[in-house]
């Protein structure tokens, strides 16, 4: 089911099912709900499953004053909880929406009852370096009015192990919040300050995190390798790693099968 939700003064798409204990999934850069596509209708018969398109992604309105930073996502995800009567979320995060999630589940715990992270770029070093030149003056305004289907393929080719799963759809979906300036521009911020000055306390902070938390990680992926995510776990008291093989940056769409059993074993607990 489709629903709309204004929060934090932004109109978003969000896709919806089940009732229950909520669990909110948030996609990674560039993408959308539809990354969840594979997942949302199994884990929602028990659970009220909420898949939002972020501000600016997807077919949310993309405001050209929103802070687009995980703080201004962070922000408006309490705020989107809150226009939900939702206290208190399991929340599941990919890549982007994985640092969102962590940053809420490190704000304000008690309204964090359980975290997944699925390849999640926690360290300065997990940043993907080639999209760098976006927060370079002149060079990155070049990138930035490049961005569409032709960049969407190009990048899809580097976070699919399984480039089979690289299908028109796909791309055409991706693209939908690069069909504009204000789109475009939303990701460029998000690159352009993807490492807060503040990123050596956070990581430091990072033990601090007492929410039970699983990590999953593809291990063909080339921003998050399989020792950085396993330094990770060892950072967090209440927490558990899942590789899968043979797979790349969004384990939740080329490798479902393997994610969907996971949560839910997770999430039952």
């Amino acid at each position: 089911m489709t629903i709309a939700a204004t929060a934090g003064g932004v109109r978003v798409h969000v896709l919806s099912a089940g009732e229950g204990e909520p669990v909110i999934l948030l996609h990674g850069l560039g993408a959308s709900s539809y990354s969840w596509r594979h997942i949302l209708p199994t884990l929602g018969p028990d659970r009220r499953v909420l898949a939002p398109d972020f501000p600016g992604f997807g077919r949310s309105e993309q405001p050209w004053d929103f802070d687009y930073t995980v703080d201004g996502f962070t922000l408006w995800l309490f705020a989107f909880m809150d226009s939900l009567s939702i206290e208190r979320a399991a929340l599941v995060g990919n890549s982007m929406g994985g640092m969102v999630a962590l940053s809420a589940a490190m704000a304000r715990p008690d309204r964090v009852s359980r975290l997944a992270l699925i390849n999640v770029p926690v360290y300065v070093e997990n940043r993907p370096r080639y999209l760098w030149p976006l927060r370079w003056p002149v060079i990155g305004s070049i990138f930035e009015s490049c961005m569409g289907p032709a960049a969407v393929r190009l990048i899809a080719a580097t976070a699919f192990a399984d480039r089979s799963v690289i299908t028109e759809e796909l791309v055409r979906e991706y693209s939908l919040a690069l069909s504009t300036k204000a789109g475009r521009r939303a990701v460029a911020q998000f690159i352009r300050n993807a490492i807060p000055p503040d990123v050596d306390e956070r990581i430091r902070r990072y033990p601090e995190v007492r929410t039970p938390t699983l990590v999953i990680l593809g291990d063909r992926d080339i921003m998050v390798p399989v020792a950085s995510a396993e330094r990770f776990v060892r950072s967090l008291p209440h927490s558990k790693l899942i590789v899968i093989p043979f797979c790349g940056h969004a384990p939740q769409e080329e490798k479902p099968e393997a994610v969907l059993p996971a949560l839910l074993d997770f999430l039952s607990v």
